[in-house]
């Protein structure tokens, strides 16, 4: 009889261990999903951000020729200097001529940022080509 108690001993003592490591398992794992989904967010928020940035950049309509003559020799062109949309988010747009485009065209290139207590958390660059004079 007494070798049975000590059988149910330790099938207990077992049990209770797969319990507390299913336990600690699944905490770790929605740990990781809620990191994950943090992540996510602050890099969606840094995309929307660069979207707003080249939506002000095209509501100024700012021609090539204007854009050239403020960069004077200069391949690049800082256009906003980082504007702040939230107190997490803010965007800067550069205007870069290149000789390998072709006579006209320009890239766009807008930078969303994510930040938080003055860490940039994340950063998305959203580039476009533009071309003509008008």
């Amino acid at each position: 009889m007494s070798n049975r108690r000590g059988m149910t001993l330790i099938l207990v003592l077992v049990m209770s261990a797969f319990i507390g490591m299913s336990a600690m398992l699944l905490f770790s794992t929605v740990n990781l999903e809620m990191m994950i989904a943090g992540n996510q967010r602050r890099n969606n928020q840094a995309k929307i951000s660069a979207t707003s940035g080249l939506s002000h950049f095209i509501a100024l309509r700012l021609t090539y020729d204007q854009l050239r003559e403020q960069a004077g020799v200069l391949q690049t062109l800082q256009v906003l200097p980082s504007t702040r949309l939230s107190d997490k988010t803010f965007y800067e747009v550069k205007v870069h001529f290149s000789p390998d485009l072709n006579e006209g065209q320009y890239i766009v290139e807008s930078l969303g940022y994510y930040t938080k207590g003055g860490k940039i958390l994340a950063v998305h660059p959203i580039k476009s080509l533009f071309e003509g004079r008008q």
